[in-house]
């Protein structure tokens, strides 16, 4: 059973480790397409961001479904919305503090200013998700494996340890 659950442990962390990638590069993807809703067919944010929930994959597509929906309920503004939405993904998206930060300060251009501004930090985000997706590659490369190793040998020496 030790070695079990610390093996599962690591693979978790591997996995966790392999997925960030995967979900970055789908938030590059969707927040392309949100650039092109909002600079060329000017679509109501709460439609454009239910679009992209049909259009973006697993898990991914939550953290919009989530935005359009707070939006839609008319209450709050576009950045608290979408920093509600994002605060809510961390429960189910491996987001780093970084990678947060980028989509929060995104938040802040979203439905309040001109389309050739919001394009601009559309673009801009999407500049800096890639960056942080190509060191989350590398640091796929170097630790996915290593974690999950580590579990099972942290299991079999604890096992080990109480014989």
């Amino acid at each position: 059973m030790i070695v079990c659950g610390c093996g599962f442990s690591g693979w978790i962390l591997g996995w966790s480790i392999k997925e960030r990638p995967r979900q970055l590069g789908s938030l590059q993807a969707a927040l392309s397409r949100l650039e092109t809703e909002v600079g060329c067919s000017m679509t109501y944010l709460p439609e454009a961001l239910l679009e992209l929930t049909r259009l973006t994959p697993s898990p991914v597509d939550r953290l919009f479904r989530d935005a359009a929906q707070l939006l839609l309920q008319g209450e709050i503004s576009a950045e608290q919305a979408w920093g509600q939405a994002i605060v809510g993904a961390r429960d189910y998206m491996v987001l780093t503090e970084d990678d947060e930060r980028i989509l929060l300060d995104l938040g802040g251009s979203l439905g309040i200013s001109h389309r050739e501004d919001q394009t601009r930090h559309l673009n801009l985000a999407g500049e800096r998700l890639r960056q942080q997706e190509e060191a989350a590659r590398v640091t796929q490369a170097q630790s996915a494996r290593l974690y999950n190793a580590l579990g099972w040998a942290a299991g079999a020496a604890l096992v080990l340890m109480l014989a």
